[in-house]
């Protein structure tokens, strides 16, 4: 299964935000979401079987440019909850910058090779030293006249996977499915299926093409409004683009996030795009999300969520209210069946009139339902009088 990562695993966290320039803090555009955007090539999928520790391993290979080596990601999920994922990379600078944002991360030399053509199933050939310096090869083919197909594509149920960090979105457009791949991990052949033993799903290896992969981690992140350079670490700063009702933000070497409004500063829609900027996440609000200045009761919107030409992949409702010096935004899954247990709740600060940081995190179902109830009785429990959710 699938971790947090950006497109070059930089993990561009970023926050829609308000633009100042020439647009006072009153009319700032509403903060909604923390999200984040890669794409990738090619993907490998192998299940480890024989493996007490692991229960699969992963590749993720895409080509940064026409003259420069393929950007490689591998990494193991372990079997045990909440399945922490082991990763290597090819990237030095990126494998430290993960490391330094707390994931087990390392530097690999990576041999690496692939077989097939474009527009058919393609196979790979990975060797590297793992962590307790053991010899890792991995390996997967398809028979002649495999063919990519939409079986097991589409948007993955994230299925628990590193959800105390994060909503995943894993999208897959095109896979194919084959037998007898090859795993060692020291000397032993971890794919190789135990006499028993089924395989967990009815394959033992899959691949796919062309792959996004984002979501909305939970992270808080600072915002500045004041027309300077971009914030060091986690902040960004919005800044009015050439198209009119339109902001941006582009901290280097990530991607470019932009909220659209109407005319009277409403939001109307949040972009967040992957660094080469040729792919997105876009979330529609219907009606408008009002701006900050303008919130002085509960606001109810409904979203929808699409990748790049794959249309309202998720959906659902959002809630907004004015808490004192802060708002607070649920967000409530409808689709797919998969993220409606999934609750979340971004919180923005407010200083001077317009948001100054976000911080973005999962409630409990159980606490949200009885909240519910509650509010029943009292409505203004729906923003739980100001206090944070269990």
């Amino acid at each position: 299964m699938r971790s947090l990562a950006t497109r070059f695993l930089t993990l561009a966290l970023f926050v829609s935000g308000t633009a100042l320039a020439s647009m006072t803090a009153s009319a700032a555009p509403l903060v909604p979401i923390v999200s984040f955007l890669q794409h990738w090539d090619h993907h490998w999928y192998v299940w480890l079987p024989g493996d007490p520790v692991y229960e699969a391993v992963e590749i993720l290979a895409a080509k940064p440019g026409p003259d420069t080596p393929p950007l490689l990601w591998v990494f193991f999920t372990e079997r045990a909850p909440p399945k922490h994922q082991i990763n290597y990379y090819n990237d030095a600078q990126v494998a430290a910058a993960r490391a330094a944002q707390g994931a087990a991360a390392q530097f690999a030399d990576i041999k690496f090779s692939v077989t097939g053509s474009d527009g058919e199933p393609r196979g790979v050939a990975a060797e590297f030293v793992d962590l307790q310096n053991r010899k890792v090869t991995i390996g997967v083919e398809f028979d002649r006249g495999t063919t990519l197909g939409t079986l097991g594509a589409g948007l993955t149920d994230q299925i628990g996977h590193s959800s105390e960090r994060l909503l995943l979105l894993f999208f897959r457009e095109k896979g194919a499915r084959t037998q007898n791949p090859h795993v060692t991990i020291g000397g032993t052949d971890a794919a190789k299926l135990p006499p028993g033993q089924a395989y967990p799903l009815p394959f033992a290896a899959a691949y796919s093409s062309n792959i996004l992969v984002g979501g909305f981690p939970f992270v808080g992140l600072d915002v500045s409004f004041d027309g300077g350079a971009e914030k060091p670490g986690r902040g960004v700063r919005f800044a009015p683009t050439a198209t009119p009702d339109a902001y941006e933000a582009a901290p280097p070497n990530i991607g470019r996030v932009t909220l659209v409004t109407v005319s009277d500063g409403a939001l109307a829609r949040y972009q967040q795009r992957d660094r080469t900027g040729a792919h997105v996440i876009d979330i529609e609000f219907d009606p408008p999300l009002p701006p900050t200045s303008d919130l002085a009761s509960e606001t109810v919107s409904a979203f929808k969520i699409s990748l790049d030409d794959f249309r309202d992949l998720l959906a659902g409702s959002i809630e907004v209210c004015r808490d004192g010096g802060a708002i607070l935004i649920d967000w409530r899954f409808d689709k797919p069946a998969w993220a409606r247990s999934r609750v979340l709740r971004t919180t923005g600060l407010i200083d001077g009139g317009a948001i100054s940081r976000i911080d973005l995190r999962a409630l409990k179902k159980r606490s949200v339902n009885a909240l519910r109830i509650n509010a029943i009785v009292d409505p203004s429990l729906i923003c739980n009088g100001g206090q944070p959710w269990p």
